[in-house]
């Protein structure tokens, strides 16, 4: 049996005869913090059901983060454009190359239509990317930089600035590398 799993949903078995196609469509990449337009569109079509979801692409190469702490990044985002609309939930993603971590922050919600189902960002900071800097990470390995991280985010729920945000008003926040909830518990 062969399993396959994209972006933490459960894709096809395909020795029974269920099939998933993934397309991915990269247009051009924006240039500062913000993007304008979504980089990545991800469609999985398992059996008769198909899930589309909006996705952001990696940071810029020449990203340098203005804050100093990963504290500091999220009461800036507390205290920044807020929502135009209510958001389920909140991804916190991490893209990762040699010696580099880079957190990203977006605002989902789902749509379902029939058997389809659509996951659309529709909240992005103005300060969307936070580079981690290598003090953060020097010396340890991956997995106890998501430990790190895991720690800190869940940390910073408990703070002020997150229970008068609009982060309360959603539903949950996750971690995508490890699928955790940071928010509630």
């Amino acid at each position: 049996m062969i399993l396959k799993k994209v972006k933490g949903y459960k894709l096809g078995l395909l020795d029974t005869g269920w099939f998933v196609i993934l397309f991915m469509i990269f247009p051009f990449m924006a240039q500062g913090q913000q993007h304008k337009n979504k980089a990545v569109k991800t469609v999985v079509i398992y059996g008769q059901d198909t899930v589309t979801e909006d996705d952001i692409g990696p940071p810029p190469l020449n990203l340098t983060s203005q804050f100093k702490t990963l504290h500091d990044w999220l009461v800036n985002i507390c205290n920044s454009n807020k929502p135009k609309k209510a958001i389920t939930k909140y991804n916190v993603d991490l893209f990762e190359s040699t010696n580099d971590y880079t957190l990203c922050l977006t605002g989902v919600n789902t749509y379902v239509k029939g058997d389809d189902s659509f996951v659309k960002i529709e909240y992005t900071p103005q300060n969307l990317y936070y580079r981690l800097p290598v003090s953060f990470h020097k010396g340890i390995n991956r997995q106890q930089v998501l430990m790190k991280l895991m720690l800190e985010l869940e940390d910073f729920t408990t703070t002020i600035e997150f229970k008068n945000s609009f982060f309360t008003r959603s539903n949950a926040i996750v971690f995508l590398p490890n699928g955790k909830k940071i928010w509630p518990k």
